[in-house]
């Protein structure tokens, strides 16, 4: 039997019943993490140019595109709520799977479900199935680390893939076809670390989630791709995909994020402020910060003076100087008003960045990032190996809470904001089906 056959078996006879409570309410944190991540995200060109495309290109439906008045197709609807939620880069993550999941899988599977009049149970699995299947393929790739392919949009089709064929309530044999589709028909990722150009494309998750739909449609039609594509060594590595399959629920080692940058800046943020705070280092008094991290951060693009906010959320020397002299507070959400300011780019200038080979080795498991902060009274040094977010310093349901409110704020302003907030602050697991109900109450101004 192939692995994409065993992985199909066990995505088909899933059983909710054996959802802790626990995961219960962490799949309730994520939906509210995403559908925030949303909401701010849907203001963006790159959210808006997706909306675009979609209300265009797809025929009306049954599943809400997220802060409009219009319903498209799932898969179209998928898409563009997908968009939204990883414009900004606050969408959560997996270190298993060096990726972000939630946001390909939960616009995803609300789409289907709200299409489907699905239950919030339903729901749930179906959003569980997709991470647990999703970050055992990611996990399972060959030579990833070494190749630098481990984009999200590379698995993510087949996270989408395994949810809907949950939710749908295929066979083995159509859920084992249309996995071997989404994983043939990923979208091809640059090297991270390679492009210094960067624009809206944000891994192809978008895209993934698309892709997802895709596959499935075509299983169900009778398509067919290389059921053997888990088990080709140079691909993956198939024994990977069941072997703690109920044993080790990936879904609760999810972490969320405080900022609006990428996950392996974090780290170094999080020690600046502690030695800031700790030794109360004003910003102006700091000479040199150096910044011993792994090199995944060493390689992203590091400009100084980032020409819009996506370039700017994968700027460690940018993101430093943010948080230095606004506070990191101010990294929640974009602000314009940062960019090209003489300031921030003098701090950015300081910032001195290498890899530690001894933290590089602890990837990805760790992504940590210890500082060494050098200032007129003295040298201080501090590192921090689980940034804010991380399951071992998890952010409080009242810290989501916190920040899907600034979120929605920055999208549609502080009372609608405050509406929405009301609605998901008693979210949990039997009201997951309630989702794009509250969504539908706000309306982005044309």
């Amino acid at each position: 039997m192939w692995s994409a056959e065993k992985l199909a078996g066990l995505i088909t006879e899933f059983d909710p019943s054996v959802i802790s409570q626990a995961t219960r309410g962490k799949v309730s944190d994520l939906v509210i993490d995403v559908v925030g991540a949303a909401a701010a995200g849907a203001r963006t060109e790159a959210a808006a140019a997706t909306r675009a495309v979609c209300q265009g290109l797809f025929f009306p439906g049954l599943a809400l595109c997220w802060f409009t008045d219009k319903r498209l197709s799932p898969a179209a609807a998928a898409f563009a709520n997908s968009a939204a939620a990883v414009a900004l880069d606050i969408d959560d993550g997996h270190r298993r799977a060096i990726g972000h999941p939630g946001a390909a899988i939960i616009p995803a599977m609300i789409a289907e479900a709200e299409a489907r009049g699905a239950s919030s149970e339903e729901l749930l699995a179906a959003i569980v199935v997709g991470y647990e299947a999703g970050i055992r393929v990611a996990s399972a790739q060959s030579n990833r680390q070494d190749s630098r392919l481990y984009a999200t949009g590379r698995w993510a089709p087949v996270a989408v893939a395994a949810g809907l064929g949950f939710l749908r309530r295929l066979d083995r044999a159509s859920v084992a076809q249309a996995l071997a589709i989404a994983a043939t028909h990923r979208p091809a990722q640059l090297p991270s670390g390679t492009s210094k150009q960067l624009g809206h494309a944000k891994e192809g998750i978008a895209w993934a989630s698309f892709t997802g739909f895709v596959a499935v449609d075509l299983a169900q039609n009778g398509f067919t791709a290389s059921l053997d594509i888990f088990d080709i060594p140079e691909l993956f590595d198939g024994s990977a995909l069941d072997r703690d399959w109920g044993e080790v629920i990936e879904i609760d080692r999810t972490y969320t994020k405080p900022y609006s940058c990428c996950r392996w800046i974090h780290a170094a943020i999080d020690a600046l402020r502690i030695i800031m705070d700790r030794e109360a280092v004003l910003a102006r008094d700091i000479s040199r910060v150096g910044v011993h991290t792994i090199g995944p951060a060493v390689r992203l693009n590091n400009k100084p003076d980032p020409s819009a906010h996506f370039e700017a959320q994968f700027s460690v020397p940018f993101c430093l100087a943010v948080a230095a002299i606004e506070g990191s507070n101010a990294l929640v959400l974009p602000d314009p008003a940062v960019l090209h300011r003489s300031d921030l780019i003098s701090f950015a200038r300081k910032v001195d960045l290498r890899i530690d080979p001894e933290l590089d080795a602890l990837f990805p498991a760790r992504t940590s990032a210890r500082l060494v902060v050098e200032t007129r009274s003295g040298v201080y040094e501090h590192q921090v190996d689980f940034p804010k977010g991380e399951p071992d310093n998890a952010m409080t349901r009242s810290e989501l809470l916190e920040k899907f409110e600034r979120l929605c704020t920055f999208g549609h302003g502080p009372s609608k904001a405050a509406r929405l907030a009301t609605a998901f602050a008693i979210l949990d697991d039997r009201t997951l089906d309630n989702v794009t109900q509250h969504i539908s109450e706000i309306i982005l101004p044309t």
